[in-house]
């Protein structure tokens, strides 16, 4: 599989999830009238996380983001369920969490946990203007559901962002960590790498837009010995435009789809290898949610 965790709609952070553009900042003291609405629309907005990626919107230090994605793999349609939260700390640490369930005619399938421990590494800059760079860490439990993956991976990871005004850019990669499946059906993979671009605009104080492009790399299994392996490098890359739309001051409803620009090669052994939750590896989507900040 590919490359990959960003261009978001505002002042953006990365990662996630996918993570995203926070305003960690206080607002600054004696400011002009002009400077403070700018200040207040940037404190509002919150870092939303689809299906596990990144955003670059504006975050709160606590924000929950549940969507529904529709996608068809191997002529299966599939509801999934994604939840998510992020909660920063006054100690330039936060923490992400997040989690997804599919169903099916089939059934249903639960997906991977996913935790996240993060650093506000670097900041500089003024709020309209502000860069930062974050590292961050953390592991993707096993399941034992049809969908989920009976591996227990590492995750580690960079991202910066950048604020222009109303316009903000973040690059990320991160690198997964592959573990053994305890599954012997389970197709063994290597560690993945990926890549996220993105680009968001505040339209206004109601509207944010984002895009967002990741590109992800899977290695071959390391594990000549087992006969259940991806045999050989693959990568793909998907483009995700989104639109995030102010409900209540709290409450923000996000649209977005997913597309596939470059399929993997090895698609039937990652269907077997268990990577659903990889965005784009198997599908394209259409995702719909709301996303609740304090």
């Amino acid at each position: 599989m590919k490359k990959s965790h960003l261009l978001s709609c505002a002042l953006l952070l990365l990662t996630y999830n996918a993570h995203a553009l926070v305003d960690y900042s206080e607002p600054v003291a004696g400011g002009s009238s002009e400077s403070k609405p700018a200040n207040k629309s940037m404190q509002k907005m919150t870092r939303t996380e689809s299906s596990g990626s990144k955003s670059l919107t504006w975050k709160a230090d606590f924000s929950f983001t549940t969507n529904y994605e529709s996608m068809e793999v191997d002529n299966v349609k599939y509801g999934v369920l994604n939840v998510g939260t992020h909660v920063q700390t006054p100690m330039n640490i936060y923490f992400d969490a997040s989690y997804w369930n599919a169903k099916s005619n089939g059934g249903s399938s639960s997906g991977n946990p996913k935790l996240i421990l993060g650093f506000n590494w670097l900041r500089f800059g003024s709020p309209s203007d502000e860069a930062r760079l974050n590292i961050y860490g953390g592991a993707k439990l096993s399941s034992s559901s049809e969908l989920g993956s009976a591996r227990t991976d590492k995750i580690v990871g960079v991202e910066t962002t950048k604020r222009f005004g109303s316009f903000g850019l973040g690059i990320g990669y991160d690198m997964t960590l592959v573990g053994k499946p305890k599954n012997v059906n389970e197709n063994a993979i290597g560690n993945i790498g990926r890549l996220s671009i993105s680009g968001g605009w505040m339209v206004s104080q109601d509207i944010q837009f984002e895009v967002e492009a990741e590109s992800f790399t899977i290695k071959e299994g390391s594990d000549t010995n087992r006969s259940n392996r991806l045999k050989e490098k693959t990568s793909f890359s998907t483009l995700s435009p989104k639109l995030n739309l102010a409900l209540f001051p709290a409450v923000n409803l996000e649209l977005g789809a997913r597309f596939r620009m470059k399929k993997a090669r090895e698609e039937a052994q990652l269907i077997k290898a268990k990577v659903f939750d990889l965005h784009g590896a198997n599908a394209n989507s259409l995702f719909a949610g709301l996303n609740i900040t304090i």
